[in-house]
């Protein structure tokens, strides 16, 4: 399914509430490819079509088409900068973010668009009283989508240097209402605190695990959502309800003895699709010409870290020309890329938003946090087993903890994960000893915002 072909009647231009005039009748038509924010959803074609339009907003490549994952992976050292945009990706990369990069400001906007189509479509759809509209479903879809938005916000810009869930944590703005016209609505508001942020994420959440079925695809399912739920509890160091949220998701089945992911994901539970008219970014970025502009490689370390043996080595790091065969076809992978993203012709590489690996090393790491060291080491070594590894040697929480946490890491590369891990457990500075400012542990909020609200949207400190 291609999002953005199907979603441009709910591209609505709303920040703006653009309206044309004209004196001739016949040239003053409502495009056919917008929805008037005067006259919003009025049937469930429209609503679903907003609801594409959330999709959409999320695939940019200002978000998790590309940039968001990248920056985390850029600045937590597993992706080397090596190309031409050195005032942007290349500082990030250098951990030297200044609060007029660009490239930080374009990822902040897009979030808070995806977040603005999220929250127009929970709004319009309360207008629908077609019984044949699946409202509930539509709404949890947006309510997730919603949440993982502010997730990511937090993620980059929220918490406090040590990590998050910590008292006194810095949120961001917190919108729940859409901005439809100049005025009240698109006044600017001050940062809410971490927890305020954190209500919300939890309640949108909360909402669409209750109103989802569980499975697989391209939508958020009751499974996904429960996986991002448990994803923000470990984040926020409460381990019992990670372990719980975590535990509630249906296990996919032969999981333990399918192959590590790489140029396929088997055990994906949510990625978003791309075509060959709706492209994705990644493999343009990694790779060579001809095909892309190889922005990016490996990281100098990521390497170094597989154990002997580990299988996600030639998937994470490939380290000669390669020749691969997926579904019948062959590509040609370049020395200093990734299996993971390589369709430089079709760009249509998938993006992992949630991976049932995942939902196993949550519930080992908040097992081994919580005392339970059984089901951690069993957990830990489905993923062992899985990446070709002898079952752990670790023996105590916290070497179990460190060997959940080098899974992760290897399991995720190039996923936007490992800062995040890094920023959790407040290891930023023992694994990056050369990151010697903590306060950039936390990304700058742009320059822009602070300056149009006359600082009423604070910068974070040290900045």
């Amino acid at each position: 399914m291609n999002f953005r072909q199907l979603a441009t009647r709910s591209a609505l231009l709303l920040c703006l509430g653009l309206t044309v005039g004209a004196c001739d009748d016949a040239i003053n038509v409502e495009p056919s490819n917008s929805v008037s924010s005067d006259t919003g959803f009025t049937t469930k074609e429209d609503a679903a079509a907003g609801l594409l339009g959330a999709y959409d907003a999320i695939q940019s490549a200002e978000y998790l088409g590309l940039a968001f994952p990248t920056m985390a992976d850029l600045i937590s050292g597993d992706i080397r900068h090596l190309g031409t945009f050195v005032t942007t990706y290349g500082v990030i990369g250098l951990n030297q973010t200044l609060p007029d990069n660009i490239q930080v400001g374009n990822t902040w906007n897009a979030i808070y668009s995806a977040i603005s189509r999220a929250n127009y479509l929970l709004q319009e759809s309360e207008k629908i009283s077609d019984p044949a509209f699946p409202k509930l479903a539509t709404q949890a879809q947006a309510r997730a989508l919603r949440a993982l938005s502010y997730m990511n916000l937090l993620a980059l810009w929220g918490g406090k240097p040590e990590g998050y869930g910590y008292n006194g944590g810095l949120g961001v703005p917190l919108r729940l209402s859409p901005t439809t016209a100049i005025g009240p609505e698109t006044a600017a508001i001050p940062r809410s605190s971490e927890a305020e942020v954190a209500t919300a994420i939890r309640a949108d959440l909360d909402f669409a695990i209750a109103n989802l079925t569980p499975g697989a695809g391209n939508r958020v399912t009751k499974s996904s959502a429960l996986a991002l739920r448990a994803r923000f509890e470990l984040r926020m160091r409460n381990y019992a309800e990670a372990l719980s949220f975590a535990n509630q998701v249906t296990p996919l089945a032969n999981f333990a003895t399918s192959a590590p992911t790489g140029a396929t994901a088997p055990d994906a539970l949510w990625q978003l699709f791309y075509s060959n008219t709706d492209q994705s970014q990644y493999a343009f970025y990694w790779y060579p010409a001809p095909g892309g502009r190889n922005e990016f490689d490996p990281g100098t370390s990521i390497a170094a870290a597989h154990p002997a043996g580990d299988l996600r080595l030639p998937i994470n790091v490939v380290s000669a020309p390669t020749t691969i065969t997926v579904a019948g076809a062959p590509f040609a992978l370049s020395a200093g890329t990734t299996q993971k993203y390589y369709r430089t012709s079709s760009r249509d590489d998938r993006f992992n938003v949630v991976r049932y690996a995942e939902v196993v090393l949550t519930i080992a790491e908040a097992a081994a946090q919580t005392g339970d060291l059984a089901t951690a080491t069993n957990n830990l070594n489905i993923i062992r087993t899985r990446a070709g590894l002898a079952p752990t040697t670790a023996v105590t929480p916290d070497e179990l903890v460190a060997d959940i946490l080098l899974q992760r890491r290897l399991e995720f590369a190039y996923e936007g994960m490992y800062w995040f891990d890094l920023r959790r457990t407040n290891m930023v500075q023992t694994a990056l000893p050369t990151y010697t400012q903590p306060f950039r542990n936390l990304f700058p909020i742009p320059l822009r915002e602070v300056q149009l609200t006359n600082n009423l949207i604070a910068q974070n400190e040290g900045y």
